[in-house]
Formats: C-alpha cells, structure tokens, sequence
C-alpha cells in the first residue's frame, strides 16, 4: 500500500502531523509512506519506519511549489493520499482514495487530524529517532542533574513573553536548584531580528541568578527533542519547542497571546497553556494587532500568574 501525505510547512505543524502518521503506521501493516515537507522540517522524520521518500518542497513564488509537488507524484498510482494543506492537487494526482482536510478554529489540532481518519482516541506526537545514538548528548551538552528548558523567543516577537519578565520569573529562590537550559534558534529572517533575538538572550543571561546553560543555535531538533526528555519542565512560547517538549512527555507550559491555544495548546497531564486577561480573540483584534504592529501581545500575562504554575508542576503546590 503507498500513502502519500501532503504535509505542513512549518515545524510547529509538522511535529503535530506526527500524531497522525504515527496513527497510520500502526494502522497499515504492509504501507509504505512518501511525504512530502518543508526542508526545515524534514529531520523531524529520522529513523521513520516504513517511510519510501520525503520530498523536499520549499514555499515559492506564484504558487510555483505545488508544480514542483505535482511534479514529483505524477507518475506514481497511490492507494491513499491525505492532503494536510487543504489543496486540491490531489486530484490530478492518481490515487484510490483521498483525504483533504478542512481546518476549523473550534477543535485541537491534533482532534481535527484524528476526526480526518476516525480516530477514536486522542492522536500522540511522535519523534522516531533512535535514543541509543543520543546517549552522551546529555555530558556533551553540559547538562546537570536537575534542569529546566526554556524557548523565551519564537518564529515571531509578537508571540513571545517580554526577557524582562523571563529576569523577574527566574530571579527567585523556587528555581536555585535548577539549571536553567535555553533551547531554540535566533531568527532567519534578517540580520535586525537575528541581533535583537541575541541581545535578549545575552541579556537574559547576564540578569538571572541560577545557572544557565545556551544552546541557542546549538542543539538540532532531535538533539533538543531528546535534551527536553530529561528535563523537570518546559517553559516558553507557542513554538516548535513547545511541541517538542509535549513530544518528550514532560510538563509543558505554553505561554500563548496572538495565536490560539484552543487549537494548539499543550494537551496532556501536567500540561497547561497560559495566557493574560486578554482572550485570543479580544488580542487579535486589538487595533494595533491588525495594524501589523510589531510588539509582544503577551505583556498582560504577569510573572506571579506563571510562576504560581511553575510552582504547582514543580512542587504539587
């Protein structure tokens, strides 16, 4: 059985995607499985088991990837293919069966993917890798005993909690046990972004009393997926992080301001999403948002309220 799967573009999505073909797998014994993604994605399926290909297809100008997709599946006769970005080049693809999703904003992610192939039961991230080849990540990295991860920037300044508030929340007495490890990458997108993502993060360590440790641009996603298994504690943004440390099954704090949490919050025990007074719906219509402003629309979220949380996970408080 061939499956063709059409998957997102963004990390953050990708990961969520997992679930799915995770679900999959189990399900189709004797499938073989060609997906295609984004190249910032594409590590996320090491050691995949029964995947034939990954093809590589990056967003181009004038809808110029779909071609490229279209190109590359044309001359295959596929059993199932499940479009993830809601196109129809499926159907000039061909296949017996096809299944396109329609995203909603009401229900999880991970719950439209599950209703798209009549899960019964909620879908589970996956990361496939093998932990025997990352056994000495942990000593090489610098890691200690007891440590928290935090990803205090994202994709998008907008989405992150101001570095003055990740000071005053670390600055206290609750977290002298803990090393603090930082995960993620500076931005890509120009060298402004990339400077400003730097200066924060060297100001974030120049300012906090526990011991931290930067891996900042210096861990990959799976590095970092097998760094969050060991830690007590994920703290930090909507981000590809985020999902990762839900991945690795460990208590997850999601801090959330112009993107939903009701779609793509933390799910599971120990796992909470955050926000200020502000609702996600009462943020994204802020004058300023729609403008394009650029700004953080977390600043109504207080340190109290995040490190009561903290707290409670930490300590059964």
């Amino acid at each position: 059985m061939k499956i063709l799967l059409i998957g997102y573009n963004r990390i953050g999505d990708t990961i969520l995607s997992t679930g799915l073909i995770s679900y999959l797998i189990k399900k189709y014994e004797n499938a073989s499985f060609s997906l295609i993604t984004s190249s910032i994605s594409a590590s996320i399926f090491k050691d995949m088991p029964k995947l034939d290909k990954i093809i590589i297809v990056n967003k181009k100008k004038y809808a110029g990837h779909w071609f490229k997709i279209w190109n590359e599946c044309k001359a295959e006769q596929w059993d199932l293919i499940i479009d993830l970005r809601s196109s129809y080049l499926s159907y000039f693809l061909k296949s017996k069966k096809r299944i396109i999703i329609k995203g909603n904003k009401k229900n999880h992610i991970l719950d439209q993917l599950g209703a798209l192939i009549e899960s019964d039961h909620t879908l589970k991230t996956h990361i496939w890798a093998k932990e025997e080849n990352y056994l000495d990540l942990i000593l090489n990295k610098g890691l200690e005993k007891k440590y928290i991860c935090i990803a205090p920037i994202s994709n998008s300044v907008v989405k992150d909690w101001s570095i003055e508030k990740y000071i005053r929340l670390f600055n206290n007495k609750l977290f002298a046990d803990f090393q603090i490890v930082i995960v993620g990458a500076t931005s890509n997108d120009s060298n402004e972004e990339n400077q400003r993502d730097k200066r924060n993060i060297n100001r974030l360590i120049s300012n906090i009393s526990p011991r931290v440790l930067n891996l900042i641009n210096n861990a990959d996603m799976i590095e970092t997926y097998f760094i969050l298994k060991k830690a007590h504690l994920f703290v930090g943004s909507d981000s590809s992080n985020m999902h990762l440390a839900v991945t690795a099954s460990i208590p997850t704090i999601g801090l959330f301001g112009p993107t939903d949490e009701k779609l793509y919050g933390p799910l599971g025990k120990n796992n909470l999403s955050l926000r200020g007074d502000k609702s996600f719906s009462e943020v994204i219509n802020q004058l300023d948002y729609k403008s394009g402003k650029i700004k953080s629309y977390l600043d109504d979220l207080s340190v109290t309220k995040v490190n009561k949380e903290i707290e409670k996970v930490l300590y059964n408080k």
